[in-house]
């Protein structure tokens, strides 16, 4: 036996415990950062979302990407360190990205100063979605990017609720509905088995009750529309369909710092 190798075994223990320990860091690092960026990024893109004509909506979607502006900086600073990752592809993936976070904002701040809320909507979409990208790819874990790739299918159910008459719904489509709800409920599934600490998200009382009244109204809303497919009343199964997303919206504005 070598007499050496419990010392060599102890020293790769340490370092990979040095290793795991530093990644942790960087993780909760990330989290955080992650967590006080949806503080205020989250009402700028809700209250921007608003119907055209609402001017209560446009004055607080206004204060709400100013509130955004104020913090992006130090926001930005912090996840360019935490998201560069530890190799030279990983840093140049999260300077490309958050360069794109400034495109997008920039174009968000100049669509609201124009009065067009409908297109700094749609900017400000691009930025969870790009950063989604960049935390999963660094294997992040983060519960909001769980409710963002949901939300892309859940959107395609609700917009035909909302657009298709009963009489659209051919065998062709209803068979499309059936493969995005598939895709839907399954990564609903996964919301529902990685539910994040409140706390450490740092919701309020308040914004956890929303929270956990969303949560189950999502988890309703989709159980009807599941009904729904496999009955035969379209009329139904299109206002099934559309009930998803108010639902999901509550759970997900409960992230947000509205004052």
């Amino acid at each position: 036996m070598n007499p050496s190798f419990p010392t060599r075994a102890r020293h790769v223990v340490a370092t990979a415990g040095l290793v795991l320990a530093l990644f942790g860091g960087v993780q909760a690092g990330v989290l955080d950062t992650s967590i006080a960026l949806d503080a205020v990024y989250i009402p700028a893109l809700s209250l921007t979302n608003a119907k055209p004509g609402d001017t209560a909506a446009a004055d607080k979607a206004r204060a709400a990407m100013q509130r955004l502006d104020a913090d992006w900086p130090a926001l930005r600073a912090a996840l360019l360190t935490d998201l560069s990752g530890r190799t030279p592809a990983q840093a140049a993936a999260a300077r490309k990205t958050l360069a794109q976070v400034d495109k997008a904002l920039a174009e968000s701040r100049k669509a609201i100063a124009a009065g067009d809320n409908a297109a700094a909507h749609a900017a400000l979409e691009d930025v969870r979605i790009d950063l989604m990208k960049l935390r999963t790819a660094q294997g992040v874990d983060y519960f909001m990017d769980r409710l963002t790739a949901f939300h892309e299918p859940m959107e395609v159910l609700a917009l035909a609720g909302n657009t298709l008459k009963p009489q659209d719904l051919t065998p062709a489509k209803r068979a499309e509905l059936e493969t995005t709800y598939a895709q839907a409920r399954a990564l609903w599934r996964s919301v529902e088995q990685n539910l994040p600490d409140l706390k450490a998200y740092k919701l309020s009382e308040a914004q956890q009750a929303q929270f956990n009244k969303g949560m189950a109204d999502v988890s309703a809303a989709m159980s009807r529309l599941s009904d729904a497919l496999r009955g035969s009343d379209n009329a139904a199964l299109l206002k099934a369909a559309a009930a998803v997303k108010p639902a999901f919206a509550r759970t997900f504005t409960a992230f947000g710092r509205y004052n």
